[in-house]
């Protein structure tokens, strides 16, 4: 692919107001409340148009970049937005570096405190639908970048073909999935293994005690029934895939929409070429993000970059 440097065709006052609009919604001012004069002059010019002030009242400089997650950057606006766009959209860390002209482990590094922002503010409350689909993907996911100097740890080779159940020791985690069918809305997780004891409680927190789960055979859900839900199961294994329990001609019985969204998370993490597991859950946060919300709103993105900023949806 074609590299095509883009910086300098940005305009940096723009991406310098875009960003004041995420990043000060209650006016711009030093971290300890007190908001920045009209009239007060610029403390450092060095960087323009992002600049220092000086606070009149307490003394402290600060500039647009304060108490958010970019806080000692040394990227100038229109890196900035050009990288979190990146982010988003799921571009890759290396074709991000090579376009921006940045370092490829820095741009990691934002990557990963973007990402995990992502993770600990995404959706948690409940389903509301009155019919969802519980499903488990496996996905390879090995310690992409560790050095493995002892000969008895040696790196997991590619295409991992276990047998078996994956779990997080062995390189294939299990990432659960429960979809909504009419709001579309997804909730995604990746766990240590497919234990009853790891998987019925995400699921019971992410749906309504009403509601109808459909899986396929995996005995982690078979006990759902029990907390007064209405279970139905495939068996994947003897090639069932839908079933019509209520003759009504409608194969109701499946999980066949949450297999779609696992072919959309592949393609998601496949430009990526292998992610250390360590980091997949936050990989999954992204694209969990992206399909419940399609478009980056302000407060998602005052989300990602204001550490103590709520999500709040619009």
């Amino acid at each position: 692919m074609m590299r095509f440097p883009i910086t300098d065709l940005m305009n940096q006052n723009e991406c310098y107001n875009f960003l004041l609009n995420i990043l000060h919604p209650n006016g711009f001012g030093c971290p300890n409340g007190h908001l920045l004069p009209p009239e007060q002059k610029p403390h450092d010019l060095s960087r323009q148009p992002l600049v220092d002030y000086k606070c009149r009242i307490c003394g402290r400089v600060y500039n647009l970049f304060t108490n958010t997650i970019w806080s000692g950057t040394s990227y100038d606006c229109a890196v900035i937005v050009l990288i979190f766009r990146g982010f988003l959209q799921g571009i890759t860390t290396k074709l991000l570096a090579e376009e921006l002209e940045r370092d490829y482990g820095t741009v990691l590094k934002w990557r990963h405190k973007i990402q995990q922002q992502a993770l600990e503010k995404r959706l948690d409350e409940p389903l509301p639908d009155i019919q969802t689909e519980a499903d488990e993907l496996f996905q390879n996911a090995g310690e992409k970048g560790d050095k493995h100097t002892d000969p008895e740890d040696p790196p997991r080779r590619r295409a991992n073909k276990r047998k078996g159940r994956g779990t997080f020791d062995n390189d294939r985690p299990p990432i659960l999935g429960v979809v909504g069918r009419d709001s579309g809305q997804i909730r995604i997780a990746v766990c240590d293994g497919v234990k009853q004891t790891t998987i019925q409680p995400k699921v019971e927190h992410w749906t309504n005690v009403d509601a109808s789960v459909n899986t396929d055979e995996c005995t982690a859900y078979e006990h759902l029934n029990e907390t007064g839900r209405f279970h139905s199961s495939v068996n994947h294994s003897q090639k069932e895939w839908a079933r019509d329990d209520d003759g009504d001609g409608v194969r109701e019985v499946h999980c066949n929409t949450l297999e779609g969204i696992w072919t959309g998370l592949r393609n998601f993490l496949r430009p990526f070429r292998g992610v250390h597991k360590k980091y997949l859950a936050t990989y999954v946060a992204m694209f969990e993000w992206s399909h419940n919300i399609k478009r980056a709103s302000v407060n998602f993105m005052r989300a990602l970059m204001i550490p103590n900023f709520t999500y709040l949806p619009i």
